[in-house]
């Protein structure tokens, strides 16, 4: 990552790119998109399989080039969003075909490499859940193959688990900086909402706040942890937000003595419910006729959970109780069951934050291809999908 001094450097190197390719957009008469050095050939790519999701105290990467030769892994920790921080790299250990490398993650033989049944040496590991080896093969008839791994640790949900440590690192970066909320107020104000607003999974109030300024006063949240809560209510003043497991926890009376609800909004919420549709039929009763629903929720029909299977980012999150229950699928099914009217669905974006290279072409091809997009959009294969719906009157 650029250090004290670099930034200019990236920014006018990022400018450079952007004006090379105009011109060729210009020259040429077609879209120009620059790929990593990776898209060029597969066979440069080292054939190998590694799971993304690591569960259990150790990471097994199968190694299947037939080629003998030369083998040098290098363990990366997270800078931001990043894997830029060598931690260990090894020598180059011979390797003479097909063989199974081996990182231990915990206890005893934390860090502990082996490549087949070879202990190779001890690498140091990150402190997060993230991490990356990047495998470097140089083969005796002078070829060069080479591969980035990215992983993350399982972690199984615990009580009291949704404190500071998960708005910062354990499953967000930084939960503020995603800057959700402009984009919920204008979705809000284009299907005329109107207060008392309930808003299931308030955070730290980043919402609620901007909520404000369209419906001053409006608008009340719940969230299930303490530590978020605490946060919102020094941000707006008591009787805003409240402390709530609303798949568990019968409303606040503070919060029900503003039913009925005109507006319900779960943005990034339902996935995290085991029963999620239980959940939003005990919501919907405070919910008064007429009445706005807002979804923003992850599609386990989309296109990652069927490229990628357990590996789908969906699963990062160890609070996600209910992803693999909550899609296109079943909004279309539920919502009309549950009362409510659907008037607009749509999916989009991909969501992996893989660095391996096949993840990655997902990515690329999203960001690169206003083809694949629209596909993805059409075909309702986006990772995230946002619902707007009405309550029957």
């Amino acid at each position: 990552g650029p250090g004290p001094g670099q930034c200019g450097v990236v920014s006018l190197r990022s400018r450079l790119k952007r004006g090379l390719l105009a011109s060729l957009d210009r020259l040429s008469g077609r879209h120009a998109v620059l790929l990593p050095a990776a898209a060029r050939d597969e066979a440069r790519i080292l054939d190998a399989i590694a799971p993304y999701r690591v569960e259990g105290g150790s990471l097994e990467v199968a190694l299947r080039e037939p080629t003998p030769g030369a083998l040098t892994v290098t363990v990366l920790g997270y800078e931001g969003h990043f894997p830029r921080r060598v931690l260990w790299r090894s020598p180059p250990l011979p390797c003479r075909g097909p063989t199974t490398l081996w990182l231990g993650l915990e206890g005893p033989d934390a860090g502990l490499v082996r490549l087949g049944d070879r202990e190779v040496g001890r690498a140091a590991l990150p402190e997060g859940r993230r991490l990356a080896l990047h495998l470097e093969l140089h083969g005796d008839d002078g070829s060069r193959r080479e591969r980035t791994t990215g992983h993350y640790r399982a972690r199984a949900a615990a009580a009291g688990a949704i404190d500071e440590r998960y708005f910062h690192g354990d499953a967000y970066l930084d939960h503020e900086a995603q800057g959700e909320a402009p984009r919920v107020v204008d979705l809000l104000a284009r299907h005329h909402a109107s207060g008392p607003i309930l808003e299931v999974g308030c955070a730290t109030g980043g919402l609620l706040a901007a909520l404000d300024g369209r419906w001053p006063g409006a608008s009340v949240g719940v969230d299930a942890s303490a530590w978020a809560v605490e946060r919102a209510a020094a941000r707006l003043g008591p009787g805003r937000a409240f402390r709530c497991e609303v798949e568990h926890d019968e409303l606040p009376a503070e919060v029900v003595a503003r039913a009925p609800f005109s507006t319900l909004v779960l943005w990034a919420v339902l996935e995290h419910f085991a029963a999620p549709f239980a959940t939003l039929e005990r919501l919907g009763a405070r919910c008064g006729p007429g009445a706005l629903l807002v979804i923003n929720t992850a599609n386990a029909d989309g296109l990652g959970r069927f490229l990628f299977g357990r590996d789908w980012e969906g699963h990062y999150d160890y609070t996600h109780a209910g992803v693999e229950q909550v899609g296109v699928r079943s909004l279309r099914a539920e919502l009309p069951r549950l009362g409510w009217q659907i008037e607009a669905l749509a999916t989009e974006q991909v969501w992996d934050a893989s660095p391996e290279e096949t993840h990655a072409s997902v990515r690329e091809a999203w960001q690169g291809d206003a083809r694949f997009r629209r596909l993805l959009v059409e075909r309702d294969l986006g990772d995230f999908i946002t619902c707007v719906a009405r309550r029957a009157r």
